[in-house]
């Protein structure tokens, strides 16, 4: 009889990950994609390579490559029974998994789109995915690589994260609407301009949904005039702010001083009517022409300009309209605290108070000119013949400031008013229907915010092969993808029975939500324990019994309790 030993494995959330992968393809999608490993290749395939780190990456919080190999061997078990064949160790060294970064970089840098494609048909197959919007935005990724030159990824150029002294990369998220589910991503250089990327981007969700008349929301970026034009000759559809550049601000203020038509109250789906509206707005219809530089085509089409105010941003500009006015004539007066000697200076520097505060339109000012006349004696002493006196003469400028009540009234009628763009048809997208769209714009952010600083945070970024930091994010993608479509899978669930979840916040059991996140779901499955006992003569499993809380949420993303079943039982003979 050989001696009883015990032994644990933390398993947690990987059975339902690994499961959650499994059903998304992920591995076998891989596969596919990037072909057979060479002859000295064995073990695990790449693409279950990939799941297995995707695996590490939400567990663990971190994609560093080193850390991988050892978690591994600490879940050989849980591994095995949940993949359905044996894991080594070894086949998640970090070398392993940089020939599997490098692959799939390389292949997002030739075709691109090939594995998403394939990747969100299934995933919007499989799941009924609805399909009537998409939305695309980008953020920068600030590093502190220091190439040796000015080629590749890591470029100097504008930085949405404030850090204009360091180098970046760009990434681009286009997601299916109201999953927030990624769809398209791409890893782009750090110089590059955010307009060029929404047409190739708005071409890969074509492919990938199957269809161009879906609604595409972005921000003003999206509304060069190419953008527009091209994705209406495609079939599309869009929805933008226009920038208030060029001719727009003149027009809105047309509009609003005397609007085609009556403003409608716009409500939100849900608000009762009792409520106060959230604004109002009404729509013009615009007639549209582009030139294609490369073929000369002419696209015309007709497109509405949605003018819309929110009230809540009409009071919130309307009280920074007056305080910026207050402050900039405080900031004037001030200047005539002591008489300037220098007109042309006086003049500079009260011009910079109206460009700082915003006011050039509302304030005018008047320069005063005083002259002091003053008699000097020549030397020391006390007047005298020897003395003469000599007149002297000072100029001295004071600035006077006047409001322009006739302009400042236009300006509280502008407050809160905004112009949208839609090739859209009314019947199918109103005003208020335009509005409400554009106010889930957050579900790209809060994608970014995941990739940023969450977690799947991107930064602290140590690799330095381009390739592999592309492969890199193609994985972070497919771990977003994760978490997005477990929050959908879940809310689904409990609208459809109109439950709510308790138990996802420490330390305040009771509190029930029929929005969880995917954070917390997962979280939720910690801590369960994989035992495992050897006799000498036979191997026995047992697993932490699941709680009711984490049968529901297995129940409400329809995966079996099975995943967490101890393997079989399997005897072995003493020697």
């Amino acid at each position: 009889m050989g001696q009883h030993t015990t032994t644990s494995e933390r398993i947690d959330e990987l059975p339902v990950l690994v499961y959650w992968l499994k059903q998304m393809r992920v591995d076998e999608i891989i596969d596919s994609v990037l072909g057979p490993a060479h002859g000295n290749w064995d073990g695990l395939s790449y693409g279950e390579v990939a799941l297995v780190f995707l695996t590490h990456m939400v567990m663990r919080c971190t994609h560093f490559l080193s850390p991988v190999e050892a978690w591994a061997a600490q879940h050989l078990t849980s591994l095995s029974q949940a993949l359905g064949k044996p894991v080594r160790a070894q086949d998640c060294t970090d070398d392993r998994l940089a020939v599997v970064l490098s692959k799939l970089g390389v292949e997002q840098s030739r075709a691109g789109d090939t594995l998403e494609a394939e990747l969100g048909q299934h995933l919007i197959r499989a799941y009924a995915l609805p399909t009537e919007t998409a939305r695309i935005d980008l953020t920068s990724v600030a590093v502190h690589h220091q190439p040796p030159d000015d080629e590749g990824l890591m470029r100097f150029g504008y930085s949405k994260d404030h850090r204009p002294d360091l180098r970046q990369f760009k990434a681009l998220l286009g997601t299916l609407d109201p999953v927030g589910l990624p769809l398209a991503t791409a890893t782009l250089s750090g110089e590059q301009a955010d307009d060029p990327q929404y047409f190739p981007a708005w071409e890969r969700l074509v492919v990938t949904i199957g269809h161009p008349d879906f609604l595409l929301v972005g921000d003003c970026k999206l509304a060069s005039l190419e953008n527009r034009a091209r994705i209406h000759q495609g079939g599309g559809y869009y929805l933008t702010p226009l920038p208030l550049t060029g001719q727009t601000p003149a027009e809105l203020q047309a509009w609003v001083l005397a609007p085609p038509e009556p403003p409608h109250a716009i409500r939100l789906p849900g608000q009762a009517v009792h409520e106060a509206p959230v604004g109002q707005g009404f729509a013009v219809e615009v007639p549209c022409q582009w030139r294609d530089p490369d073929t000369h085509t002419i696209v015309t089409w007709t497109e509405r300009r949605v003018v819309v105010q929110s009230t809540a941003h009409a009071r919130t500009q309307h009280a920074s309209l007056h305080a910026r006015l207050a402050k900039a004539q405080a900031a004037l007066s001030a200047l005539n605290t002591k008489p300037a000697s220098d007109r042309a200076g006086l003049e500079t520097r009260a011009q910079a108070i109206l460009t700082q505060y915003r006011v050039s339109d509302y304030l005018s000012l008047s320069v005063r000119e005083r002259v002091t006349c003053r008699t000097a004696y020549v030397g020391r002493g006390r007047p005298g013949p020897q003395r003469p006196p000599v007149p002297t003469t000072t100029h001295t400028w004071t600035v006077t400031v006047h409001r322009r009540p006739a302009a400042i009234a236009v300006g509280e009628r502008l407050v809160g008013w905004r112009v949208y763009v839609t090739n859209t048809p009314a019947q199918r997208l109103s005003v208020a229907g335009a509005v409400n769209c554009y106010r889930q714009q957050w579900q790209p952010e809060h994608g970014f915010q995941r990739l940023k600083g969450g977690l799947l945070a991107i930064t602290p970024l140590f690799l330095r092969n381009e390739d592999r930091i592309r492969g890199l994010l193609v994985l972070l993608g497919i771990a977003l993808r994760v978490l997005t479509l477990t929050e959908f899978v879940a809310r689904r669930a409990l609208a459809a029975t109109g439950e709510t979840l308790p138990g996802l916040y420490a330390g305040n059991p009771t509190r029930a939500t029929a929005q969880p996140t995917a954070e917390r779901l997962l979280t939720a499955f910690t801590p369960i324990t994989l035992y495992r006992h050897d006799t000498g003569t036979a191997l026995r499993y047992e697993v932490t019994p699941l709680s009711p809380l984490q049968r529901r949420i297995l129940y409400a993303l329809g995966i079996p309790e099975s995943v967490y079943a101890p393997p079989s039982a399997r005897l072995i003979h003493s020697g």
